[in-house]
């Protein structure tokens, strides 16, 4: 019942309208359809990290418990506009689950496993970089190519807005600024949607380390942990930047980490920290150029 009027699945749902329950399993068939893509004839890979969240949140007996973590790992399957997927998610325990996205479960397009108390632990020189870098006046602007899978209210030429803030080191810091004035979608309980937050982690992250290694690629792994809920009424930030990269020139391990910082009054609130990797692929950055060019035209 909580989920009835849900914006990504009720009666309207943006990804699916029905799910059923086989034995311990909870599945949902899906068509991607072109107000999914994040490039152009390509599904956003908030897609994905949005249907397990909703399935594992229907699924769960008990309200989550803070910390909490996805981890998503992205594999080699491709998916396009106009293809027909199954997300299963299974549960382990009360406090557990597991799950794959794709047209074959077999090699499928993302897994996920979400796990209660039992998460990644990172270190206070990473909390201590994203809470310390928010100036930044520096803009990179980009067409939002995910604002029908995050926001309720959709403009018709909307921008995404990112900020750098220290462009001549081997990390460059990417910061996109929200002001308390947002019309994201919502959990049932009416804090910002947690597939929303994993969106823009993934995309930010994702820019940090194309700004970083100027070449473009794919999400391998993106594990995110969250700690609090922030609403839209927020002043937050998120936050990503490029850690390491590894490999050959044309195909590259590129890693990064992230955050969702929340202002509190005086305080700077840790939200969620995010830990990813991506893998660029040779012809890729024209690809990515020749995509802007499609949405800027």
């Amino acid at each position: 019942m909580r989920h009835n009027n849900c914006y990504y699945c009720g009666q309207n749902g943006f990804i699916f309208r029905s799910y059923r329950f086989e034995d311990l399993a909870i599945v949902a068939d899906i068509k991607i359809e072109k107000k999914h893509e994040g490039w152009p004839g390509i599904p956003h890979g908030g897609l994905a990290m949005t249907t397990f969240i909703e399935l594992i949140d229907i699924a769960k007996e008990f309200p989550a418990v803070f910390p909490y973590e996805y981890r998503f790992r992205f594999a080699g399957e491709q998916l396009k506009c106009g293809d027909m997927v199954r997300c299963i998610v299974q549960k382990g325990d009360a406090r557990y689950f597991f799950g794959s996205f794709g047209k074959s479960l077999q090699q499928p397009y993302c897994n996920c496993r979400y796990s209660e108390g039992h998460v990644h632990e990172y270190g206070n020189e990473i909390i201590t970089i994203l809470k310390n870098n928010m100036d930044a006046s520096t803009p990179f602007i980009i067409p939002n190519m995910s604002t029908k899978l995050t926001n309720t209210v959709i403009s018709d030429h909307d921008q995404r807005i990112f900020y750098i803030t220290d462009y001549t080191t081997d990390r460059t810091y990417l910061i996109l600024h929200l002001h308390g004035k947002n019309n994201f979608a919502q959990a049932p309980d009416g804090s910002i949607h947690n597939g929303v937050l994993s969106s823009l982690l993934d995309e930010t992250m994702g820019w940090s380390t194309f700004l970083s290694v100027w070449q473009a690629g794919v999400t391998v792994e993106l594990q995110i942990t969250f700690y609090e809920r922030v609403y839209n009424t927020d002043n937050f930030h998120i936050i990503g930047f490029c850690d390491d990269v590894r490999g050959e020139y044309g195909k590259k391990i590129t890693t990064a980490y992230g955050g969702v910082v929340a202002q509190r009054g005086e305080e700077k609130a840790i939200i969620a920290l995010a830990y990813g990797r991506w893998l660029t692929l040779p012809g890729f950055k024209e690809l990515m150029v020749q995509y802007l060019k499609h949405y800027i035209e």
